[in-house]
């Protein structure tokens, strides 16, 4: 197996709730804390959540059990809250559980960090003789799966702002690396000039988990590069990818953002992801030799893509419409644009082959402006220089229905907590969603503006001149054709409505001709109008409409009646 490297940049994302924004009201008007709000929607996993909870304090004796007092009465503090006492060990489950639920940093470093689960996994299970070598000791067996682990699998999250975080983003962070010490942190660290008004010296640091803390609460870190000025030229996203790819390690590159999720079942597909790259068995032949030649012919992969999971379909109809847009475009239209080859890079949570891209133009663009759409010009360069671009089904299954609700017992026995209490049980590579008319409009509007700013760019004149034209033309629709098919959709319907107002009124203000059941011309009509195979034209086109509607919204409306149908089987049971 190949090692590889997750980068995920971050620059002002939530890294980890607090109980302040937990319970507090965001509006007056509704008086829904993001804690109420969350338990509605994960109301199973709130009810596992608070009996782990109450079985915890009482075996830690951190719960003064009066038996005059009403059991359900001492009950509400949990089931409001998820805790009694003010302690930080309770307040931070409770942080953590609301954290996993929401688009966080903490979640995307839990999920992925199943990378590192998942291998030890594979290497314990295709490696039975390790077992058996270390036998009763199961330390040194740790220390052998961790080490293999490590060998394979690095996560470097590029904190743009880490030098100047607040006190609580930096305990945040601090709770990040102590729950995943091997997590590494890429950050840009400033000095003072070395003269008197010069420009300060920027470096480009990293830390992790193991590295040493110093006196001001900070860690010293491992690697520090100095660079020749400061790196944030463009928009600031793809600047930050670009310095912290120095430390990647590994044969390919796992761009994530910081509201994504992965889970253990799609963590151990890893090996059949990479293998998608087509470097597993290489020609030992020389490839500059006339033979070897003929077998280094073929284009290398350059890019996996896979599909994304939206886990925030659920909250509201947005939501569903940002998921039903995913489906469309992230699995329907990438898997035909990957088969014809007119695919491109767009963003996450696509496999980047590090040696090929690295070398040849970097993974992403980042002048100001004009690459406001950063990520697609990796997908460019990659095409304009040879490579192949490719688009994986099996790395998304899915999602498993939610189990039925079951009442609470009382009187169950008593257990260790559950893992699933905490964690969220999905089979997909999840990614969310912004859930606001507002924030909604912004994105479009970025994905529209970045769309013209490429039609600027010279990218675009070498695909437009050098693809072929099966290629060409489905590089097009699926790119600028798109965003020209939508404007020539809505003039159309203008002209379409314009011309329907104006008929209506010829209908109105002029004599029509007349024509018998069976289509003869009624005679002794002088000086009429025959706009009767007009009105059929219009009829024709009203009917055509709404069976196109009904055949576009056929799928939606099977998938709904399926779903209902697998509920009310699963309530039956």
């Amino acid at each position: 197996m190949p090692t590889f490297t997750v980068l995920t940049p971050h620059y002002s994302e939530k890294i980890l709730l607090s109980l302040r924004e937990i319970i507090r009201e965001e509006d007056q008007n509704t008086r829904v804390t993001l804690l109420e709000y969350l338990k509605q929607l994960h109301p199973i996993e709130w009810d596992n959540f608070v009996r782990d909870t109450k079985i915890l304090a009482e075996e830690s004796a951190d719960l003064d059990v009066d038996e005059k007092t009403d059991k359900k009465t001492d009950d509400i503090p949990f089931y409001t809250i998820g805790f009694k006492s003010a302690a930080p060990e309770y307040t931070l489950r409770t942080r953590i559980w609301a954290s996993l639920r929401a688009q966080t940093l903490y979640r995307t470093v839990s999920g992925f960090m199943n990378y590192s689960k998942a291998i030890k996994l594979m290497y314990r299970v295709e490696n039975p003789e390790v077992v058996q070598f270390f036998g009763a000791n199961t330390d040194r067996l740790e220390l052998e799966l961790e080490r293999m682990a490590r060998r394979k699998f690095r996560f470097v999250v590029s904190m743009q702002r880490y030098a100047k975080f607040s006190k609580e983003e930096i305990e945040n962070t601090e709770f990040l690396l102590r729950a995943y010490p091997d997590l590494q942190i890429a950050y840009l660290d400033e000095e003072r000039p070395r003269q008197a008004g010069g420009e300060p010296r920027i470096f480009s640091a990293l830390i992790d988990g193991h590295s040493e803390m110093l006196p001001d609460g900070r860690r010293r870190p491992k690697f520090r590069i100095e660079l020749p000025g400061n790196p944030i030229l463009g928009d600031g996203k793809s600047d930050n990818q670009n310095h912290a790819v120095i430390f990647h390690r590994g044969e390919y590159i796992q761009l994530i953002d910081a509201n994504q999720d992965n889970y253990l079942e799609e963590c151990l597909k890893i090996r059949n992801v990479l293998g998608e790259f087509e470097s597993y068995h290489t020609s030992p032949k020389n490839p500059y030799s006339p033979d070897g030649a003929k077998e280094f012919a073929h284009n290398p992969v350059a890019i996996v893509g896979a599909r994304e999971y939206i886990f925030s379909e659920n909250i509201g109809i947005l939501g569903d419409v940002a998921a039903g847009k995913e489906q469309t475009f992230g699995t329907l239209a990438a898997r035909s644009m990957a088969y014809l080859g007119g695919k491109l890079h767009y963003g996450h949570p696509d496999f980047l082959n590090a040696i090929f891209m690295t070398t040849r133009g970097g993974l992403s663009k980042a002048q100001k402006g004009l690459h406001l759409s950063e990520d697609i010009y990796a997908g460019m360069l990659a095409n304009e220089r040879g490579g192949k671009i490719k688009h994986t089904e099996y790395y998304q299954v899915r999602p498993s229905p939610p189990p039925p609700r079951r009442p609470l017992v009382p009187s169950a026995p008593r257990r260790r907590p559950r893992a699933d209490s905490l964690l969220r049980t999905r089979s997909q590579c999840g990614k969310g969603r912004d859930l606001g008319f507002g924030t909604i409009l912004n994105f479009t509007t970025k994905v529209s503006s970045g769309m013209g700013e490429q039609m600027l760019s010279r990218e675009y004149y070498y695909l437009g001149t050098q693809l072929p034209m099966d290629r060409f033309l489905t590089f097009y629709y699926g790119h600028p054709g798109f965003h020209i098919n939508n404007i020539l959709v809505i003039l159309s319907v203008q002209l379409f409505m314009y011309t329907l107002l104006y008929l209506g009124t010829l209908n109105s203000q002029l004599p029509i001709c007349r024509y018998t059941s069976s289509g003869q011309f009624v005679g002794g009509q002088g000086g009429c109008y025959n706009l009767v195979p007009v009105y059929d034209w219009i009829k024709r086109c009203v009917i055509s409409i709404f069976i196109v509607f009904i055949i576009g919204a056929s799928p939606s409306l099977l998938h709904l009646v399926l779903v209902s149908l697998s509920l009310a089987l699963g309530a039956c049971r």
